[in-house]
């Protein structure tokens, strides 16, 4: 049973871990409080955040755009997924008797959720990586780098103004 809690322990700090570099992702300092939202197709905030700071261009944004929207559509599913995985999980270990073999399979469910959402980060950031400039991805690298979760709303993810107006 104590290496059942260890491993759930793990299992639970990898989970957080992953969903905080998913989130954190979605929050960068930036510079200019105007959100590029109506000038973007997707009209996301998150969209606009993200590549406001690094100035994408419209040109850019089009191949970028099919991308993104994907990631956020399969990263949205993975994390309802593995919360889901997980509240099951817990009831399993609050029931008086653990059923461990129920609980083993979960918890490989979970882990193939963070290995999906680890393939969805690193597919947009090597789309990213094609599509943006070198010093522009240099930029958003550094920006996901420096995330610490400073400043209010942990840096309200506005940017540069990329002359879209």
């Amino acid at each position: 049973m104590h290496y059942l809690k260890r491993s759930l322990l793990a299992l639970s700090l990898g989970l957080n871990i992953a969903f905080v570099l998913f989130w954190g992702m979605q929050y960068f300092p930036g510079q200019n409080s105007t959100p590029l939202e109506a000038s973007r197709p997707s009209g996301d905030r998150f969209f606009a955040a993200r590549y406001e700071g690094v100035q994408v261009t419209p040109e850019q944004w089009k191949k970028l755009e099919p991308y993104a929207l994907a990631f956020k559509t399969n990263a949205d599913r993975i994390r309802r997924e593995t919360m889901q995985l997980r509240t099951r999980m817990l009831e399993l270990l609050a029931e008086p008797v653990a059923d461990e073999k129920a609980i083993r399979a979960i918890q490989q469910k979970i882990l193939m959720n963070q290995g999906g959402m680890k393939d969805e980060v690193l597919r947009l950031l090597l789309h990213e990586k094609a599509v943006l400039r070198p010093d522009q991805f240099s930029g958003l690298i550094q920006a996901i780098q420096n995330y610490g979760g400073r400043g209010p709303g942990f840096g309200a993810m506005a940017g540069g103004n990329p002359g879209w107006n």
